[in-house]
């Protein structure tokens, strides 16, 4: 998925997303026990930025798409908060200082595509960590069982807002599946009316594979939970939820 997708996809974010609160009080419990600055990467439409933003973290923010940026500098505003975002890329990114924590969650690593963006990434995040800096981030485990059920097949979901409902139809596929690279389709739909229509790609990542990312990286310790509840890793049909230590 490239920058336009990315431009394009911030119009109708919140309105697909915004109702996703399952991670925010993880991710503001750790952030509150980090000791200094705290980097969200691909902050987005500052879904989770803004509510640690709102709790006094010190709280600075990177994503690819400047529309994202826009929408999240909008919602600061009419919160009355102040939010230190910049655009740019996650695996190239310069901030000239260190932090304490950083975050990505909602899967945005599996935007990086190939092992070599997946380890430059990695090595880019460990670079802006303090010497006690951790590293935490989420994405799901490949279930074999859930790419049989669903990939290929539409998935249709209702949306309902102030301004009416929304369908939205959501269809999964592999393009490449010697590098386990999957592409999504998400088309959006009112009164049978076509409102936006795009795709976006992510990579598949396993839990041995990782580690070893992890390793060529050079992170040494880590632990790997199956919930955002601290529950401990058990089965494919849950989300790998990573706090790493530089």
């Amino acid at each position: 998925m490239g920058i336009k997708e990315f431009d394009k996809w911030a119009k109708f974010y919140d309105l697909i997303y915004e109702k996703r609160k399952d991670d925010i009080e993880f991710y503001k419990n750790e952030a509150k026990k980090a000791e200094g600055r705290v980097l969200e990467v691909a902050c987005g439409t500052g879904r989770i930025y803004l509510e640690l933003l709102k709790e006094g973290v010190d709280i600075y923010g990177i994503d690819i798409s400047e529309e994202m940026l826009k929408v999240l500098n909008k919602k600061a505003k009419e919160l009355r908060l102040t939010p230190r975002v910049d655009k740019a890329d996650m695996m190239s990114f310069r901030l000239g200082y260190g932090f304490s924590l950083i975050i990505a969650p909602f899967r945005s690593f599996l935007h990086n595509l190939t092992s070599e963006d997946q380890l430059k990434t990695l090595q880019n995040l460990r670079e802006h960590l303090l010497p006690e800096g951790k590293l935490i981030l989420n994405f799901f485990f490949p279930s074999p069982e859930m790419i049989f059920k669903t990939y290929g097949k539409e998935i249709r979901e209702t949306i309902k807002t102030k301004e009416g409902k929304f369908k939205l139809i959501r269809k999964s596929y592999f393009i490449d599946e010697p590098n386990q690279i999957i592409e999504f389709t998400e088309t959006l739909v009112r009164n049978n009316k076509l409102i936006w229509k795009d795709k976006f790609q992510i990579a598949l990542i396993y839990k041995k594979e990782f580690e070893l990312l992890l390793r060529l990286a050079g992170f040494e310790r880590w632990e790997v939970f199956g919930s955002f509840n601290y529950k401990p890793l058990k089965s494919n049909k849950q989300e790998m939820v990573w706090i790493i230590e530089r």
